[in-house]
């Protein structure tokens, strides 16, 4: 089944504009390229037509997840701040350094704005040296400076030092996701290695038949995610044409490619618009054991794991805009839409608990919060000590009583209940998600369960216990 939902007047504004100017001018031939350098031109380009998509984008997310280093995109406190052997300043010409031990870095790029922003430089004393991913980053949750171990779970605290000089290229990783270039870039990348689950996976290219780990950084259409990250090349859409999210042009498809049809039955197709996110939303993240990830990042590999087969991205967010967070009104109409006769049906749990907290519960790690998953599932689902929903609600009811509340045989007896079981676990995961739902729970004696986690081996479960704790304390 497939949903017909709309929820974004820009995304409609769009297809409008599209629909209507190609019929007007069909002067260019039906499958034009899109993926080829010479095939981008760049959102300002994009805002001619459209206008008010190019004044919502120019304010969302996507445009600030990589932004050159100037006054309106650093956010950090470089006023001559200082983290043990590390220092943030500004050089004599107002550039914004970071000093590592003794080497300086000229800060080039930010990556992020809101929850968490890094930064990427070249060293003072190497100006040839290709730029690479600083060690700290700005959380203004904090509102400090803290090492890529506090909110990278990657790494471990043990053997990463954040004060020796960073071999990390940024070309090699953040901007095939933080910023736009030729599709032909992302094709040739997956022909060396196997990565890409987006559109990219089924198309192979000869125009660039050689592929790098490393983006052509010359060849970027913007630092930023504009337009043509999504809408791909759009040089001969402006000519006239008609604009697809389908590579075309010197491509050739694989078993189960999707076909260009029309942009409005492009945009219609689940396949087409979820491979459209998943270019970047597809990140590599440790699982539970229904197959949730943990992290976030890989969200469209979780709802391609899901059984709501009919369910696009656009359903729930829409891409040209900063969505207010905790704004679920979207996810229940696109839910209901399929299940109209569950929109008000919420068993025996309060009106304030929704078809998401059962079916997309909050156990993702996200970048300053937990975040839903997006693995949509059910409930009935509880395996052995890993996380489940009722229980992220239930925290002090015992592993029997969830069984026993979703009518599921069980011959467990013990006393102990979930959220003391998850906060023992040997999984740093686990225990981070049982901590962080403490923090959002009513619990008598939540805070004295949880405040010795501040001093938890890994550092990205100290620095989560504080916003848990910080949680709790805004509760009246």
């Amino acid at each position: 089944m497939r949903l017909g939902l709309t929820i974004s007047v820009g995304i409609a504004a769009i297809v409008a504009g599209c629909e209507s100017r190609a019929g007007q001018q069909p002067t260019i031939d039906a499958s034009p390229s899109n993926i080829t350098a010479a095939d981008y031109i760049g959102p300002e380009a994009c805002g001619d037509c459209h206008p008010d998509q190019l004044a919502l984008w120019s304010r969302s997310l996507h445009r600030k997840m990589n932004q050159r280093a100037t006054d309106d995109a650093v956010i950090g406190d470089f006023a001559d701040r200082a983290v043990g052997e590390a220092r943030f300043s500004r050089d004599a010409a107002g550039a914004y350094v970071m000093t590592l031990g003794t080497t300086p870095y000229r800060v080039t790029r930010t990556i992020g704005s809101r929850g968490l922003q890094e930064y990427v430089g070249v060293a003072a004393d190497d100006p040839t040296q290709e730029e690479v991913r600083l060690p700290f980053g700005w959380w203004p949750r904090k509102h400090a400076w803290v090492s890529q171990p506090n909110f990278d779970p990657w790494l471990d605290e043990a053997t990463f030092d954040p004060y020796a000089r960073p071999t990390d290229p940024w070309a090699t990783r953040c901007p095939w996701c933080h910023s736009t270039y030729p599709f032909v870039q992302r094709i040739a990348r997956g022909q060396i290695r196997a990565v890409g689950h987006g559109l990219e996976q089924f198309f192979t290219s000869t125009k660039r038949a050689v592929g790098s780990e490393r983006l052509a950084v010359e060849d970027q259409v913007t630092t930023g995610i504009s337009c043509e990250s999504c809408h791909l090349g759009g040089r001969a859409h402006a000519a006239g044409a008609p604009i697809h999210l389908v590579p075309m042009g010197d491509v050739v498809g694989k078993p189960g490619a999707p076909v260009a049809t029309t942009f409005a039955r492009e945009r219609r197709d689940p396949d087409v618009v979820n491979g459209t996110c998943a270019q970047c939303h597809s990140g590599p993240s440790p699982r539970l054991p229904d197959g949730s990830a943990l992290r976030n990042s890989s969200e469209a590999l979780d709802l391609a794991g899901s059984p709501c087969r009919g369910i696009r991205c656009v359903d729930c967010h829409d891409p040209h805009r900063a969505e207010a967070r905790g704004d679920d009104a979207h996810a229940i109409a696109a839910c209901t839409k399929c299940h109209p006769t569950l929109a008000r049906d919420h068993g025996q749990h309060p009106a304030a608990v929704t078809c998401l907290d059962c079916h997309m519960p909050r156990y993702v790690l996200g970048i300053d919060t937990f975040v839903r998953s997006h693995r949509i599932s059910t409930p009935m689902q509880v395996i052995a000590d890993a996380p489940n929903a009722c229980s992220l609600c239930h925290l002090d009811r015992t592993p029997a009583w969830t069984l026993a509340a979703l009518h599921q045989p069980t011959s467990a007896d013990d006393s102990t209940t979930m959220g003391q079981r998850w906060l023992a676990s040997p999984s740093p995961a686990i225990r981070l998600i049982a901590i962080a739902a403490y923090g959002r729970s009513t619990i008598p004696g939540a805070r004295a369960l949880i405040a010795p986690f501040l001093h938890d081996p890994a550092a990205y479960v100290r620095a989560f216990t504080g916003f848990a704790l910080d949680d709790l304390a805004r509760k009246p």
